[in-house]
């Protein structure tokens, strides 16, 4: 029988607590399915998720195979090695932990000079007025981009992210992607031309002239990751800071341990990752026919990796549906990713979530979201955040 004759109850909206009782039911009796609305074959359990993640030689990211427009630029999130292991090499001598670690006292600065605009305002948008705000500045920063350039990337960005995959199923959707592309990669092949072999501190600059052992990135190299860092890292952070401040308002008591421990905070964003990621799938492409799951999935499909899913799979993580700050989860939850194309910038959002938080806890002593406000989830299913989060504020 094929598993889109079982007759399975219909998904709730990836926003909708419910969801993890669905996931825990499709864990358990449908580990990998066959999504009739998408024609993805979706893994639930985290053991097959690590397997679909870490395996490119048979799960591939070069989505072209599945009909994604081609940008004409070697995309990271959408090469194999060992493209990929060339490129992310040259990219890790410019993109270091300690060159990340340096932007600290901007990231600092910069929230607390967005904090003095919305202290004293009752009720804030903690998305529009800070979460989206902070992540765009450090990125402009970090970039050396003019700061006025923010809303045209997030504009990009979000009409990238927020489609449903029925939107992507309907015809004339790649092409439109493909444009869209066109537009933020133009604008940003200018960028790098401007900085080719000039010597200035920010990133734009690093990338365009990195260097490993003689071999530099191409400049399409350079622009397509100075995209990707744009697209997805801003959007991430975004959701992971909103999500942050949402579970700790949910969870008093860790909100609370927070404020007295602020040597916890590290490890409860890790927790903020796995029990809520910001992205909810990573979707590679079969290269043949596999078994996976009890199934088998043919050759040239979508496989769809859910992290939402894996990263509350009991079999992993004791007690998953809890929110425990005190879990060690770093390296094994897909909030960033896993495997080959674990998020390059995971290190620069985490920076900016601790960083905020402990901003929002230096300036605030009450923050509480308010349930009875404009609140509004991000459109599903690419994202698990909000698009709105009213928040009160009561200055220290």
């Amino acid at each position: 029988m094929s598993t889109t004759d079982i007759e399975i109850p219909p998904q709730p909206n990836v926003n909708d607590p419910a969801i993890y009782d669905w996931y825990r039911m499709m864990r358990d009796e449908h580990p990998v399915h066959r999504d009739p609305a998408t024609g993805w074959w979706v893994v639930y359990r985290y053991a097959d998720a690590r397997h679909v993640l870490t395996n490119p030689g048979i799960y591939s990211s070069e989505m072209h195979r599945m009909g994604f427009p081609e940008s004409g630029l070697e995309s990271l999130p959408q090469m194999d090695p060992p493209r990929h292991t060339r490129v992310r090499q040259i990219l890790s001598t410019a993109f270091t932990p300690a060159s990340i670690a340096a932007y600290e006292p901007q990231i600092v600065q910069r929230t607390h000079e967005i904090v003095d605009e919305i202290v004293g305002r009752d009720q804030v948008d903690l998305v529009a007025d800070l979460a989206y705000t902070v992540p765009i500045a450090v990125i402009l920063e970090i970039l050396g981009l003019p700061a006025e350039d923010r809303v045209l990337f997030y504009d990009w960005a979000r009409k990238v992210m927020n489609v449903t995959p029925e939107e992507m199923a309907q015809e004339g959707y790649l092409e439109a992607l493909g444009e869209l592309q066109q537009e933020a990669i133009s604008y940003l092949r200018d960028r790098v031309r401007e900085r080719k072999n000039k010597d200035s501190d920010d990133m734009l600059t690093r990338l365009a002239n990195a260097e490993l052992d003689g071999d530099r990135l191409t400049e399409d190299e350079t622009v397509n990751f100075a995209n990707v860092m744009f697209a997805g890292g801003h959007i991430s952070t975004t959701m992971t800071i909103a999500n942050t401040v949402d579970l700790l308002d949910l969870n008093p008591d860790a909100q609370a341990e927070l404020r007295q421990n602020r040597d916890l905070i590290p490890q409860a964003v890790e927790e903020v990752l796995r029990h809520r990621p910001p992205i909810t799938t990573g979707l590679r492409a079969s290269t043949r026919e596999v078994e996976l799951g009890g199934v088998t999935i043919p050759e040239n499909q979508h496989v769809a990796a859910s992290f939402c899913s894996a990263n509350r799979d009991e079999r992993q993580f004791p007690d998953p549906e809890a929110f425990d700050i005190h879990r060690r989860s770093e390296g094994r939850h897909f909030g960033f990713g896993f495997g080959t194309h674990h998020c390059i910038g995971n290190a620069l959002g985490r920076l900016e979530t601790k960083l905020v938080l402990n901003v929002l806890f230096d300036r605030f002593k009450e923050i509480v979201v308010d349930r009875d406000g404009d609140l509004a989830w991000a459109v599903p299913p690419q994202m698990v955040g909000f698009d709105k989060l009213p928040v009160f504020l009561r200055p220290a």
